[in-house]
């Protein structure tokens, strides 16, 4: 007889303790496999949600300091959250916060600038040159300075305890040029 032939007769298998011992092995490489997967897919969540908090607080700061910059007056004052001031073109301006969208209006035309806000505040002062003292005030024509403070997280609905849950703090002082 050869070999082949004596291999082939063979009719062996594998024991029932060897294929649960086999299938347990695969089962918890395949755990292994599962978890990482899952923690690098949250890591990634954690990370675009941080992202997109701070870019959207960013950019949407950037333009409202562009503009008030270079505001003439600020005209209305409601509350902590809603200004209405002139540009240097003479284009009356008004930014507010309605739910968590930050909205821009001008005559005719109202645009969301951004959503996924959880605070906005404006805090107005008076810088008086005499004295060189800073003081806030409630009087739009007093105006010189303003500071806004935006806290921003993501536009997606996500729990409050999850770590997904991103939120990004800025901040800026603007000094009215033109006024």
């Amino acid at each position: 007889m050869t070999a082949m032939s004596q291999i082939a007769r063979d009719q062996r298998g594998f024991t029932l303790a060897e294929l649960l011992i086999v299938v347990a092995i695969l089962g918890m490489m395949l755990a292994g496999i599962v978890s990482v997967q899952m923690q690098g897919q949250q890591a990634y969540l954690i990370g675009s949600h941080r992202v997109e908090a701070q870019q959207n607080g960013r950019i949407a700061l950037e333009l409202m300091v562009r503009e008030l910059r270079s505001a003439t007056s600020v005209t209305a004052i409601p509350s902590a959250t809603d200004m209405t001031f002139v540009d240097e073109n003479g284009i009356t301006i008004r930014y507010w916060l309605a739910g968590s969208v930050i909205n821009r209006s001008t005559p005719g035309n109202t645009t969301p600038l951004i959503g996924g806000v959880v605070s906005f505040d404006l805090t107005y002062f008076q810088y008086d040159t005499l004295t060189n003292a800073v003081t806030t005030t409630t009087n739009n024509t007093l105006v010189n300075l303003v500071r806004l403070r935006l806290v921003t997280g993501t536009e997606e609905s996500v729990a409050s305890y999850s770590d997904s849950n991103q939120r990004a703090t800025v901040e800026m002082l603007v000094r009215l040029r033109n006024s």
